[in-house]
């Protein structure tokens, strides 16, 4: 890129990443005042949409365009970024669903220049299903099926993470059975994302969904490698246990998931937080040390207070489903409250972390992966 060029492309990821942190803020008070705490003004009936398509839709979209270093890109993370304060700012829901369909579209493009530019791998084709799950998820939603538009946001994120780990692990030769059971995880998934979005069929989406999720899970526990850098010291242990826990909170999701189809009830909607917030958050948490100097050329210091966060949002998780079994009100605002400060506990430490550690050529030093 000539220096002009340039300038703009910090300039958009600048405005991509400043995007990101309203929609986290709208999508943390959106929830919170669901769970009956008193904050006015707050993105109620879109709290979801708004932390699925405007947050994560964002900062997925914005790393798969640094990685393809191309302004064009960026307009699948603006999008989406845009799209949240449409949703939330504008209170335009129409408007916000144009700029995500936009978003999945652009997110869409950008992992099929990839493979052109590149080449195609399974982990990449299976990043690709992701966005088209996230795509269709959002037309459905178009339609009037927001139970729908969930199933393709959760395989959206789900596959998505699964593939950048299994990316990570292309050098490990696995054997034959993990090589199958990740294609039939995968293919559970979008399983279940063509069933949502065809109710004509009268099959029920929810169990190959789930089961997906289940699968996925234990897969991640037997052949990730993060399980065995429980006990390392720095970022890499606590990359480690971030994912470890994560895999463990994707597959207690999925079991009340499953438990939900056979015994209906409010446990259901604490298995997509398991899922939503104990899985999607807990590799947010891993992966902020490494993504960080991809995207700001700023190595974080480590400190040991950066693993509190994670423990707090799966003791908040607990209490919610605690709080959920035993229709506890006041106990579910204070794990809503809890899973607030975790999050943003997390984000004040990875701020001081970078702020300690100062500007640096982006290579020297930086957090290894796991």
């Amino acid at each position: 890129m000539n220096a002009r060029r340039t300038q703009l492309w910090r300039a958009l990821v600048g405005a991509c990443g400043l995007l990101a942190v309203l929609n986290l803020l709208a999508g943390v008070s959106g929830g919170l005042a669901r769970l009956g705490l008193p904050l006015p003004g707050a993105a109620l009936a879109m709290h979801g949409a708004v932390m699925v398509c405007a947050f994560f839709g964002t900062v997925i979209a914005l790393e798969r365009a640094v990685a393809l270093r191309r302004l064009p890109g960026l307009v699948a993370p603006l999008a989406a970024g845009i799209g949240g304060l449409l949703a939330w700012g504008l209170q335009s829901p129409y408007a916000a669903q144009g700029a995500w369909l936009l978003a999945g579209c652009a997110l869409v493009a950008l992992y099929v220049h990839a493979g052109r530019s590149r080449a195609w791998s399974l982990h990449l084709t299976v990043e690709l299903l992701g966005a088209l799950c996230w795509l269709a998820g959002t037309v459905v939603w178009l339609a009037g099926d927001l139970g729908a538009a969930v199933t393709g946001w959760v395989a959206f994120l789900v596959l998505t993470i699964a593939a950048e780990r299994r990316e990570l692990m292309q050098m490990v030769r696995l054997p034959a059975l993990a090589r199958r059971l990740f294609v039939v995880a995968v293919s559970m998934a979008l399983l279940a994302v063509a069933l949502a979005c065809a109710p004509a069929a009268g099959l029920p989406a929810a169990v190959p969904l789930w089961s997906a999720c289940a699968l996925l899970a234990l897969w991640l526990l037997r052949w990730d490698v993060a399980p065995r850098h429980w006990r390392a010291g720095g970022w890499r242990g606590h990359t480690a246990q971030c994912l470890t826990l994560g895999y463990l909170w994707l597959f207690a999701g999925a079991v009340l998931g499953l438990y939900g189809t056979v015994v209906p009830g409010a446990l259901v909607a604490t298995g997509l937080h398991a899922v939503l917030l104990g899985f999607v958050f807990a590799m947010v948490f891993g992966h902020a040390p490494i993504i960080l100097p991809a995207l700001l050329r700023l190595r974080p210091s480590y400190s040991r207070w950066v693993r509190l966060p994670l423990w707090l949002l799966a003791a908040s998780l607990l209490l919610r489903i605690v709080a959920t079994a035993y229709s506890r009100a006041d106990w579910l605002a204070l794990s809503g409250a809890g899973h607030a400060l975790a999050i943003f506990a997390f984000a004040l430490l990875m701020v001081r972390a970078v702020a300690a550690s100062g500007h640096n050529d982006g290579k020297e030093g930086m957090p290894g992966a796991v």
